[in-house]
């Protein structure tokens, strides 16, 4: 696909998540998604196709390439993925003449590894840039994870031109390939407008590309289809996860690339011209022009908000950690206090009597030393002594002391101590619940 084409796709992507109705499990997390990716919509050109202009990783990650498999004995099937009811290309595809059919798969091509690395990237990004502290060095910054989001669109979209998925060969000389991105293109560049000095589109009121007077069919009918289509959140009964729904998208643009480009000649003998003459272009080309354009939005979309609400589901996990820790922390501070008032009479009554006995002990040393003095007899041994009696006297008083400092420091803090307590307990038990009201199976990628 082209450059203005995959802008799009991500721009009507991010559409279909604020206007479908996204199952009430995700919908606050889809509304924080929105509102967060307008900041950074003006990336989109530039981001959707950078795995062009600067990757150029063309040959291996954007494609994955599918044949039949003439050498399978006759009669021999194989499984093929099962997607969401509501993808056209799914539908399409099970009632083609190659369904279940045996086939070969190019391993070194790495679309869907690419897409699923990708996701990963973003969740990892975000991740980081809410354990960092502000202005170090390593995080990342939100422009850079919506550019991630972007350049994951376009991986995301090419896994839905059935060419990137079929072995045959349709570039270079024949140039069917490139005419059919060609004319989706033209098809977006005469239906937006595009503020082409700052590489980005025009918006409506809403923040999406501004509609020309002039609108194509074509684009019409993907946002008619979006907008009644039914989002089903979950991959598919066949899927687990990112890589299996891109694996199972190619599976089905591969059937797709059959019915666009029929193998009615050899691809090296299918010119434009010849294609624009066939029956596949002049009854078919638009309406699987819809079907593609529509299901590569809605996988972007999936994909996008799979990732986010994984990444929101870690953020509420780690936001459940802290108020655990805190509420641990609380309990400790509220049953030390709730202790030293509990223990006080008995620690003051024992440590008073130590103080007592100390005393009494340094009141004979003083005695003791005091007549020696007046003897005129030797007094340093008692001096000795009495320094002792008098230090021990000291340190009894000041444990004491320190007890009546703890139980003061105890009463007086015991009811802002509840309080803590209290408040870090209300925010285990919201975040709980909201982990709980959250939950999904399917959120995981």
């Amino acid at each position: 696909m082209k450059k203005y084409t995959h802008a799009w796709l991500a721009m009507m992507a991010m559409k279909r998540i604020e206007t479908a109705k996204i199952p009430a499990r995700q919908q606050d997390d889809a509304k924080a998604l929105i509102t967060w990716f307008k900041n950074y919509r003006d990336f989109v050109l530039s981001g959707a196709w950078y795995p062009d202009s600067v990757f150029k990783d063309m040959s291996t990650s954007h494609i994955v390439k599918y044949e039949p498999d003439t050498s399978a004995p006759e009669g021999t099937t194989v499984s093929f993925r099962v997607m969401p009811p509501t993808l056209q290309l799914y539908q399409y595809g099970l009632k083609s003449d190659m369904y279940g059919k045996p086939f070969l798969l190019n391993k070194r091509h790495n679309i869907c590894d690419r897409c699923e690395s990708f996701t990963e990237s973003l969740i990892d990004s975000f991740k980081i840039l809410t354990m960092e502290n502000d202005g170090s060095p390593i995080v990342p910054s939100n422009n850079h994870i919506a550019m991630r989001f972007f350049i994951l669109s376009h991986y995301i979209a090419d896994a839905h031109m059935p060419l990137h998925c079929d072995a045959r060969s349709f570039y270079n000389d024949n140039e069917v390939h490139g005419f059919i991105e060609d004319v989706w293109d033209q098809q977006v560049r005469s239906s937006y407008y595009i503020d082409e000095d700052n590489e980005r589109f025009f918006y409506d009121p809403q923040g999406y590309p501004l509609k020309q007077e002039t609108f194509s069919e074509l684009m019409q009918y993907v946002e008619d289809e979006l907008r009644k289509r039914q989002f089903i959140w979950s991959w598919g009964a066949g899927c687990g996860n990112t890589w299996d729904y891109m694996s199972g998208i190619s599976q089905y643009s591969y059937l797709m690339a059959y019915r666009l480009v029929p193998a009615d000649h050899a691809p090296s003998e299918i010119s434009k011209a010849l294609y624009m003459e066939s029956e596949a272009f002049k009854e078919h080309f638009f309406e699987y022009s819809k079907v593609i354009l529509a299901d590569a939005v809605e996988s972007i979309a999936k994909v996008w908000l799979h990732a986010w609400v994984r990444y929101r589901d870690w953020f509420r996990g780690t936001e459940l950690a802290y108020f655990k820790d805190q509420l641990k922390k609380a309990d400790k501070n509220l049953k030390d206090a709730n202790k030293t008032i509990d223990d006080y009479p008995e620690k003051k009554d024992k440590q008073a009597a130590k103080v007592k006995t100390a005393k009494e002990t340094a009141d004979a040393k003083q005695a003791d030393y005091d007549a020696a003095v007046a003897k005129g007899g030797k007094t340093e041994k008692k001096a000795e002594s009495l320094a002792s009696a008098q230090a021990k006297l000291a340190e009894a008083q000041e444990k004491l002391d320190a007890i009546e400092a703890a139980y003061k420091e105890a009463e007086a803090s015991l009811e802002n101590l509840k309080a803590l307590r209290l408040a870090a307990k209300i925010e285990v038990d919201r975040k709980q619940a909201e982990i709980k009201r959250y939950a999904d199976s399917n959120s995981g990628i």
